[in-house]
């Protein structure tokens, strides 16, 4: 096992970890950057139409010049291979392990992102990009026009179809539980003319000869004793998956607060329950979007640096 030091731990080489990286390099802080082998979900970005400067640019584009403005402050920065399997937080020197290394640091920051996806729906893997979405806000504009369908229950989701609706989509809803137990926003969904379909569960995405998205089947979630399970197809140019997925249970372990869907809390200046560690990105929920993800890995960056000032100057 290798022994490591250092005064910024970044866990997570995305948009955030790479602009907190940034940050506390520019303030001549000692970097370790741990690039898990989940890699950032920017890598899976078809095209990217909202980041400032560019009109369009592929997401994995977009992120090697995040990788290579960032490996530019080589004499601050080290980047590792490898995932973190244990934390000891808050205890004066932080403590981490990976599978091959023991680093201590003085802050942490966390910027891990949303973690690894099982596949709820057959086919969900290989259509990413090519009609399915995880993000309504991202890739909405691309289907203009177009039949979009959202898959989920909570309030994000009729939010997002509310938005996708404004964007010029024809926006159809598709849960696997009654409309009297969606959350009261479905009103003013209803009152759009947004269609729901209730009590369906997606179970296989199909794509068509090019290999995008064409339709989808669904069965019943509920049904009487006599009634058939009766697969029923719908035709569309996008899904949208609005389930939350948590990743953030060995951070939880580690005594990081949570909040109720999983993400990590974090105040105004990115800042946990834990002092010197702090949280940026889709980790900590909220919208997932590059650029909300770059500005809070910034911020989380330099509060780390403020901190390391106060901390030395006791």
């Amino acid at each position: 096992m290798d022994d490591f030091k250092c005064e910024v731990l970044i866990i997570g080489s995305g948009p955030a970890g790479l602009s907190a990286g940034i940050y506390c390099a520019r303030a001549n802080r000692d970097v370790i950057i741990l690039e898990g082998k989940e890699k950032s979900s920017l890598l899976r970005a078809k095209e990217i139409q909202n980041w400032p400067g560019e009109n369009e640019i592929k997401g994995k584009h977009l992120l090697e010049k995040f990788r290579i403005h960032t490996e530019s402050y080589s004499e601050n920065i080290r980047i590792i291979n490898d995932d973190v399997i244990s934390l000891m937080l808050g205890m004066g020197v932080n403590r981490t392990s990976t599978r091959t290394a023991n680093i201590t640091s003085d802050v942490v920051i966390i910027a891990s992102g949303r973690g690894t996806r099982k596949e709820i729906i057959k086919g969900e893997d290989t259509l990413i990009g090519f009609g399915v979405s995880y993000s309504a806000l991202s890739d909405g504009p691309s289907y203009k026009d177009k039949v979009v369908y959202l898959y989920g229950k909570d309030e994000k989701m009729l939010e997002d179809a509310l938005a996708l609706q404004q964007m010029g989509c024809i926006v159809r809803i598709i849960t696997d539980v009654g409309e009297d137990e969606l959350p009261e926003m479905i009103y003013q969904v209803k009152d759009v003319g947004i269609k729901i379909i209730e009590k369906m569960e997606v179970i296989e995405a199909i794509p068509d000869s090019e290999g995008l998205i064409e339709k989808i089947l669904c069965k019943p979630t509920k049904r009487e004793n006599n009634e058939t399970e009766e697969i029923k197809e719908f035709e569309l140019s996008c899904l949208f998956i609005l389930s939350h997925i948590s990743s953030n249970s060995i951070f939880k372990k580690a005594g990081v607060e949570l909040d109720d869907m999983g993400n990590i809390k974090t105040d105004e200046d990115q800042k946990t329950n834990i002092n010197g560690v702090y949280a940026a990105g889709d980790c900590t929920g909220g919208i997932f979007q590059v650029v909300f993800a770059t500005s809070e890995g910034a911020r989380a960056g330099i509060s780390a640096c403020k901190y390391l000032r106060q901390l030395k100057k006791d």
